[in-house]
């Protein structure tokens, strides 16, 4: 079992490598082309936002912190609320001793990228600080990450991989697990069918032939889990019977659906031209290429819409932008976003009255602070104090601490500003689900282990493992297969032994244990001494069996569910370890939260993995 488990982990190593080749993860659209250095100007794309944060980071003669509010307000109007480019400048930057300020000044510019929350905790760990704030730190690095699209689409990817290759060789190892220990009874059956007079070594020769047929036609380790699915299943009670069907469905899930939707998370700029276009411009950092696909998808494509107004928009283009998000509230009407984004177009040409009835209907679709927040600023352009007040209440109650940077943000100028919502993660997320792209990686997953017929399609492989099961579980009833005798570990056949079937111990084991005036005292208790130091030496070696090696704590201990969840958590905690840096490069957006998430999550498979064998070993000493 280790052997299956330590080949499938080693044959998906050139997958790993394949697919870090394949999934460059927009490297040169994350490779800021912001700053070498905070006093140098960057090398701008083309296009106004742009521009603009240029203009807001560079302008001269104030300090770090006037230069984040600043650049920070002006974002977060444009709609980007990660500034990811200026804040990896900053963590690269500074001196030693002033790593803490620009970290924070970074989590200040990105407060939701993850990589730098986990340079602001790692700051605050190595200088002195707290440890329990270091520690708070790098636990809302990974509260963060659902919050900031990039990372979640990695982190999200990265996790659906493993957990494929887990749910893959999990139910492969929980299947080898079954079969394996039945063999020896099989190949003792198998031989009896053909003569009884079979040495034991042709037995398995014979068996062994049989089961690698399948890997041998090209089927690969696929085929010899459908070998030996069959034999688990034949000698298998009906309890074991339906955990190996789970098993069988584990298998099919990692390698086709769950590693087809890891692909596509993992593909998601990459293999979508129009969605790496529309949220690189709304994040400020198009490029003239992108603008063209843009162009080029234009109406027909909802999220290219989307970005096109949001660029009309940014670029000073009001009564563009805003004949665009009119055309966008017809189509989706129930978009708080959309409501959101045209009343603020709308308040800038000084359309007010169409304004709060926009700000309203977002209100009604979905309550937000910042929506609130805007609608106070509209508020206040109209001079209705008393309204203004109450919405600003309203929105402290749902988030005082969104309200109160952007209030801080505002600071005493007269003239206050509205903020743009992102595009809809959901809409991103609808996107990525819908689609295929990742079945060249799910394809790629599933060569070293399927390299035929067999790991082509899900529904043929389905259909294959429930034919399997089926005609095994219909011959296993009929069937009188041999087993091991409770007391000494013999084999008990009953066409070998006639008198010892019903029974569960051989007979010599009966008349010792249950008729012992058949049997010389002395001699009995020899037997007795013998039979439990061989129990006491079995007992450590089972033991040491069901800690090291995966599923085999639930065989021994006649509890197959135990055998499928120690087989998956253990293949979990392996995956997250060997990938606790990521399936692809990080893109810039990870740093040290990786290998934290990555390896606390395997801490906790571990610790299951625990529970799952401590329950097997008490679950066997009660046998």
């Amino acid at each position: 079992m280790l052997c299956v488990a330590v080949l499938g982990l080693s044959s998906a190593w050139p997958f790993a490598r394949a697919v870090a080749q394949e999934v460059d993860p927009a490297a040169a659209r994350v490779t800021d082309p912001a700053l070498p250095a905070l006093a140098a100007p960057p090398v701008s794309p083309v296009g106004p936002p742009e521009s603009q944060l240029d203009r807001a980071w560079f302008a001269a003669g104030d300090s770090l912190d006037q230069r984040i509010g600043r650049t920070r307000r002006t974002a977060i109007e444009m709609g980007i609320w990660n500034f990811d480019s200026a804040a990896r400048v900053l963590l690269r930057s500074g001196s030693r001793g002033e790593e803490i300020d620009h970290a924070a000044a970074a989590v200040r510019l990105a407060p939701d990228l993850p990589a730098a929350q986990m340079r602001l905790s790692q700051a605050l760990w190595l200088h002195g600080e707290s440890p329990v704030d270091a520690l708070r730190v790098a636990l809302a690095a990974l509260a963060s990450i659902p919050r900031h699209l990039e990372a979640s689409l990695w982190f999200a990817g990265t996790g659906l991989m493993i957990a494929a290759i887990g749910l893959l060789m999990g139910g492969l190892v929980c299947v080898a697990a079954a079969g394996l220990f039945a063999a020896p009874h099989a190949a003792h059956d198998l031989g009896d069918a053909i003569s009884g007079e079979m040495p034991a070594f042709a037995r398995v020769a014979f068996l062994g032939s049989l089961v690698l047929v399948l890997p041998l036609l090209g089927e690969g380790l696929l085929g010899l889990a459908l070998g030996l699915l069959a034999i688990g299943v034949v000698y298998g009670r009906p309890g074991q019977r339906v955990v190996l069907a789970l098993a069988a469905a584990a298998v099919v899930a990692g390698a086709f659906p769950v590693a087809r939707l890891a692909g596509s998370t993992l593909l998601a700029y990459g293999a979508d031209p129009v969605l790496d276009a529309a949220l690189s411009s709304s994040q400020g950092r198009a490029q003239p290429i992108d603008l063209a696909r843009l162009g080029v998808a234009g109406a027909q494509d909802p999220l290219a819409a989307r970005a096109l107004a949001v660029q009309a928009k940014v670029g000073g283009r009001l009564g563009e932008a805003d004949a665009r998000y009119q055309a966008l509230l017809a189509d989706a009407p129930s978009d708080p976003t959309i409501a959101n984004n045209a009343a603020n177009v709308r308040l800038s040409l000084g359309h007010m009255e169409s304004a709060l009835a926009l700000y309203d209907r977002s209100l009604d679709l979905a309550e937000s602070p910042l929506v609130l927040f805007n609608l106070a600023q509209a508020y206040g352009r109209a001079f209705q104090v008393d309204s203004l007040a109450r919405t600003l209440e309203r929105a402290q109650a749902l988030d005082g601490t969104a309200v109160a940077e952007l209030t801080r943000l505002q600071g005493a100028t007269p003239e206050g500003f509205v903020v743009d919502l992102p595009i809809s993660d959901k809409l991103v997320w609808q996107r990525v689900m819908a689609s295929d792209a990742g079945e060249a990686i799910a394809a790629e997953l599933r060569r070293p282990l399927a390299p035929g017929h067999l790991g082509r399609d899900a529904t043929g492989i389905s259909i294959v493992f429930a034919a399997v099961i089926a005609v095994a579980s219909a011959f296993g009833a009929r069937v009188s297969p041999s087993r091991w005798c409770a007391r000494c570990g013999g084999r008990l056949c009953p066409r070998c032994h006639p008198e010892s079937r019903g029974n569960d111990a051989c007979e010599t084991c009966t008349r010792l244990f249950y008729q012992p005036e058949t049997t010389d005292r002395t001699l009995r208790l020899e037997l007795i001494t013998a039979l439990r130091a061989r129990e006491r030496r079995l007992e450590r070696i089972a033991t040491i069996a069901s800690i090291g090696v995966p599923a085999a704590a639930g065989v021994l201990a006649r509890r197959p569910l135990l055998s499928l969840l120690g087989a998956l958590f253990f293949a979990f905690a392996a995956c997250a370890v060997v990938w606790r840096e990521g399936v692809v490069p990080d893109p810039l957006v990870a740093g040290a939260a990786a290998p934290f998430a990555f390896l606390g999550a395997s801490l906790l498979a571990a610790l299951a993995y625990a529970v799952v064998v401590g329950a097997a070993l008490a679950a066997r000493r009660r046998l």
